[in-house]
């Protein structure tokens, strides 16, 4: 009888590369949006794929068993993520918004946006995505995978490799930072 690893040649594969790769990349573009980053997870859970080729059981498909495998590098790319952040966009201009008791700041006081009118809304939803994008790929992560796809925070934790504290945190810091960069822009763009 021939084990898993005998059965997988170079042949078979790259069998399984062509036929999921362009899956793979789907997948892993909407978890971490960059690109580059996306088709290095894809490339690096081939590479795992094929190290540990002789630990595919046959038990699951070989997608399964890809989707997996990527899965696990994605949360690894969090876990680094946050634990070597790197500082830039919006996270690099932190600032205290509040007052020792909890309060806004005056000078940092949200003010009210007048969204009566459809071209408004859409206003506001261009400067969210603008953005979102200047958000560390960490606290972006966080928010897309709660108000966007409505994950509950046990699961985004644990998607993410972070504490509940943490989680917590990263969404507090994320919606103050997008408050404050949508204002900006809908000061400095006003409406034709």
């Amino acid at each position: 009888m021939r084990t898993a690893a005998a059965a997988m040649d170079k042949g078979n594969f790259n069998e399984w590369v062509h036929a999921h790769t362009s899956e793979l990349l789907r997948y892993a573009a909407s978890r971490v949006k960059e690109p580059e980053i996306a088709e290095d997870l894809v490339q690096l859970t081939f590479i795992a794929a094929w190290n540990g080729r002789e630990k595919f059981a046959q038990q699951s498909s070989p997608r399964t068993w890809l989707f997996s495998i990527l899965k696990n590098k994605i949360a690894d790319h969090y876990r680094k993520a946050y634990r070597d952040p790197v500082v830039h966009g919006l996270e690099a201009r932190d600032v205290d918004h509040f007052t020792a008791d909890g309060r806004w700041r005056a000078e940092h006081m949200p003010t009210e946006w007048d969204l009566d009118e459809q071209g408004r809304v859409e206003r506001l939803q261009r400067f969210l995505a603008e953005c979102l994008k200047k958000l560390p790929p960490h606290w972006r992560a966080a928010v897309e995978m709660k108000y966007l796809k409505e994950k509950d925070a046990a699961a985004i934790c644990q998607e993410l490799g972070i504490t509940a504290t943490n989680y917590w945190q990263q969404i507090h810091r994320a919606k103050v930072k997008l408050r404050e960069c949508i204002s900006a822009r809908m000061a400095s763009n006003p409406e034709p």
